[in-house]
């Protein structure tokens, strides 16, 4: 049983852009474009981007509206949904708190924790990190109650229903036997995180993380976000409506700025924030071929054209967005998008930026 799943990177990135012939818009985007920002343009991306190659920027800027009826730019200053990006910054949590002594190892059941959780004793905490755990999913039905019948849930209350759910449905499979990416995983992290540190979630995160890195902006997001310093949500040019910001909780609450996750990504990719060993479970060995990636506790490793690449996407009302962190140049990736659904389009910067720019 392999303890790391791979997965095919490139049949999501083409499989999305569907069968493309050398000539076509795609295939002449990748090869034709001058720079960073001439392919950004073409794609007629919304949102603001960074584009560091080692100490100098390709591209830093905004693109596209953040207010469309309001005629208001998009810039790197704005605040961003991030979504599960989210997913990064509860990992560290957990790597904190292992730091600090109040968790013994990644390999600890979560029955130590939660005695009478369903399958506890199966489940460690490196299932939960690593999308191995087999627990199902609670988002997407949780969110369709909440649009269509304007039900609430707080994280404690989607906590009962995932243990109902497991009670009388099981896993979806074996603890450790496979990978299913699930939000379920990651709201059970954050409420350990609190449960263990005697925080919220989010004081827990700005004590150990915002403050000592300096990240002023990055916080749980608020349901509205329609005027400055945020960029208002889009999703087919519609304005989205309010989101209950509760339902992604530590799975996907956050929102932040291109600086902020610049300092976050320096941080990694730096030497002072982690010890080597820490980051030797964050960020997953990279499988040797292109286009496989390899999961760690909240960031995914790929090799792209020879680099290496720790990354984590976000997608959530109104945003799409990715972060990428290259640590042989010391370069990085960072894209907030303010449209939804715009998954095939992070996956063809993602994909293309690397051959071409570092």
């Amino acid at each position: 049983m392999k303890s790391l799943l791979i997965l095919i990177l490139t049949i999501i990135v083409w499989g999305m852009l569907g069968s493309c012939s050398d000539d076509s818009p795609e295939t002449q985007i990748q090869t034709a474009y001058t720079n960073a920002d001439d392919f950004l343009e073409t794609l007629d991306f919304s949102g603001s981007v960074l584009v560091r190659d080692g100490d100098l920027d390709l591209v830093r800027k905004g693109y596209g509206f953040a207010d469309r009826s309001a005629e208001v730019l998009n810039s790197p200053e704005l605040i961003y949904r991030i979504g599960s990006m989210t997913k990064a910054f509860t990992a560290m949590g957990i790597v904190l708190l292992k730091r600090d002594g109040l968790i013994t190892s990644y390999d600890q059941p979560i029955s130590d924790f939660a005695s009478d959780f369903p399958y506890g004793d199966k489940i460690t905490l490196r299932h939960l990190l690593t999308h191995h755990s087999g627990i199902p999913d609670y988002l997407y039905v949780i969110e369709d109650l909440a649009v269509n019948q304007g039900q609430f849930f707080s994280p404690d209350y989607i906590f009962e229903i995932v243990v109902e759910s497991l009670s009388e449905d099981g896993l979806d499979f074996e603890p450790g036997a496979n990978y299913s990416y699930s939000n379920s995983n990651y709201l059970m992290l954050g409420l350990l995180i609190e449960n263990l540190s005697g925080m919220t979630y989010h004081e827990y995160l700005n004590l150990k993380i915002n403050v000592p890195l300096g990240l002023e902006k990055t916080e749980k997001g608020p349901d509205v976000m329609d005027s400055a310093p945020y960029a208002k949500g889009y999703l087919n040019g519609v304005e989205t409506n309010p989101y209950q910001m509760q339902l992604a909780n530590s799975s996907g609450d956050l929102v932040s700025t291109i600086d902020d996750l610049e300092k976050w990504g320096d941080a990694l990719m730096g030497e002072e924030f982690l010890t080597v060993a820490e980051k030797e479970e964050i960020f997953a060995a990279p499988y040797d071929e292109d286009g496989y990636y390899t999961v760690g506790f909240g960031w995914f490793t790929i090799k792209i054209n020879g680099k290496i690449m720790y990354f984590h996407g976000g997608d959530i009302d109104g945003y799409t967005s990715l972060i990428g962190l290259l640590p042989e140049s010391n370069s990085m990736i960072i894209l907030l998008s303010n449209e939804e659904d715009k998954g095939e389009q992070r996956n063809l910067i993602q994909e293309t930026l690397p051959k071409y720019e570092f």
